[in-house]
């Protein structure tokens, strides 16, 4: 371009204020898209490393689906449940269910749910850890609202090559955040390494959120050097366990399976279920948001 051609661009643009309007307005919208998409690869990096081709999503039906309820207070049910192999089970998930905002399962049956009558009225999250005979198994999260973001976790069995399943979620329970993680630990192993390294495999989430945090599920502390290690996971991230009176958990070789962890909310009440309609007795807690908690995002 000549300086001739420069300045008679420049003229033109000056004569044409319409054409100098639509020029900005064109940069100003290159320039917004370029930080979307900044953010948007900023959001994505907090979540890498899920394997969320396992995850099924049954969003509650609009007619059946309640209205999450106006309060900075939620309950939450823990249960590892058996496949749903007992005969009891669907009616005790319907009992169990009326006094939650949120059900955590390990071991769920995708078959066994669809039979559940009740199960329109929640938002259903399943990571499917494996099929077996046109059936899928895995932890499983019900709500009673969607959540804002989901990550599936993976870790097989090291003997039997069974996957085990957990699923990381992030919540706005009453434009409050909050994140779940449900996970159901590995089983057979020689030694402590397999189990300290699916532990670890939740740093990444863990320690990029700083809020009000629940940790939950079966974690398969059948030894002493297991719960040692799912201690220090709970110290590392400032995880409060909760404690049940009387203490009725299942348990294995005298030590509890099943735990629930939390930080930045206050524990109202807590209560160990006796149930036969599973291998695993049932978990109760019912918490509620602080001042402490708003801080916390």
């Amino acid at each position: 371009m000549t300086t001739n051609d420069g300045l008679n661009k420049e003229v033109m643009l000056h004569k044409s204020p319409n054409k100098l309007k639509t020029f900005w307005f064109a940069t100003m919208i290159r320039c917004f898209t370029v930080i979307l998409l900044f953010c948007s690869i900023e959001a994505q990096a907090l979540w890498t490393g899920c394997e969320n081709q396992s995850l099924e999503y049954t969003a509650a039906s609009a007619e059946f689906a309640p209205r999450p309820p106006n309060k900075t207070s939620f309950s939450l049910l823990v249960w590892n449940s058996y496949k749903g192999q007992q005969h009891s089970w669907l009616a005790t998930l319907s009992q169990l269910s009326q006094q939650a905002d949120f059900i955590l399962l390990q071991e769920a049956s995708r078959k066994q749910m669809r039979l559940w009558p009740d199960r329109q009225q929640w938002y259903r999250y399943q990571a499917i850890a494996f099929e077996w005979l046109g059936d899928g198994f895995g932890v499983m999260n019900l709500a009673k609202q969607a959540s804002l973001d989901s990550c599936v976790v993976l870790r097989a069995e090291p003997w039997i090559r069974v996957p085990k399943s957990a699923l990381i979620q992030h919540y706005h329970w009453q434009g409050k955040d909050l994140l779940l993680v449900n996970i159901h630990s590995i089983n057979f192993t020689w030694g402590e390494q397999d189990y300290r390294e699916q532990l670890q495999q939740l740093n990444i989430w863990l320690a990029s959120y700083e809020g009000p945090m629940i940790l939950a599920g079966d974690f398969n502390t059948w030894s002493s050097e297991r719960l040692t290690l799912l201690k220090q996971l709970a110290h590392q991230y400032q995880l409060n366990e909760v404690i049940f009176r009387p203490d009725q958990r299942s348990r294995f070789y005298g030590q509890a399976l099943d735990h629930i962890f939390y930080r930045g909310l206050k524990l109202d009440q807590s209560k160990s279920i006796v149930s036969d309609a599973s291998d695993h007795n049932a978990l109760w807690a019912k918490f509620s948001f602080t001042k402490h908690s708003l801080q916390l995002r």
